[in-house]
């Protein structure tokens, strides 16, 4: 039986679409699933302690109380924020509560990627690097973003591309974090360059940039 059986994962937020995602997501993963919109009461939720909690915000005054109210109550727990795209006071204010942060919108492909980087890393800290955001760390220039934007260069948005056996071969060499081999993973040629980057918004060049170079070294093809 999988691990993933036996890892429980708690939400927290009042929106119902959000809830709708994340339960049904997550559930499908093979994870057990608490959903609360009350971050006083969460814990109640079960006799144990959850494996990764996932905290909504609401841009505004007190963004991360229900994150603040559940590191108070859940000390050593990991905890994922669904975030705005963070300037530095807020980056500040999640490191000082040691939070991850997940941009929304949220996308089932990151969703899963983060939450098993995230457990991974909780679990076994010091063993492997920890990339919370598929691409996070990739120094994006302007330049390189006008150079890529170039028909002449970029693939075909509009195309579905295929991995290449070259590229199973090298993924399989290597020991990639849960997140960049989820991120790999959207490349298996049943969504377009297009609707991969459509819901990835936050990531946009640097998902571009990517599949740039996978097609030019023949990893991906049409």
């Amino acid at each position: 039986m999988s691990l993933v059986r036996h890892q429980t994962i708690l939400f927290v937020g009042s929106d119902p679409e959000t809830a709708r995602l994340i339960n049904k997501t997550l559930t499908l993963a093979g994870y057990h699933v608490l959903v609360t919109d009350d971050p006083n009461t969460a814990h109640t939720l079960s006799d144990q302690t959850p494996t990764l909690i996932i905290a909504d915000t609401t841009p505004g005054v007190g963004e991360l109380a229900p994150a603040r109210i559940l590191r108070e109550r859940f000390v050593t727990t990991p905890i994922i924020a669904l975030t705005r795209l963070p300037d530095e006071i807020l980056s500040r204010a999640m490191e000082r509560l040691r939070l991850s942060s997940l941009v929304k919108p949220v996308t089932p492909a990151l969703l899963l990627a983060t939450v098993a980087d995230e457990i991974e890393w909780s679990q076994n800290q010091g063993t492997h690097t920890r990339i919370t955001s598929p691409l996070e760390t990739l120094d994006i220039s302007e330049d390189l973003v006008f150079l890529l934007g170039d028909p002449r260069f970029a693939p075909p948005l509009d195309v579905a591309y295929r991995r290449t056996p070259d590229m199973e071969s090298a993924l399989a060499r290597v020991n990639l974090s849960p997140s960049n081999t989820a991120l790999l993973d959207l490349f298996d040629g049943q969504h377009s360059l297009a609707d991969i980057i459509s819901n990835l918004p936050h990531l946009e060049p640097k998902i571009l940039f990517l599949a740039t170079y996978l097609v030019r070294v023949g990893w991906l093809v049409p």
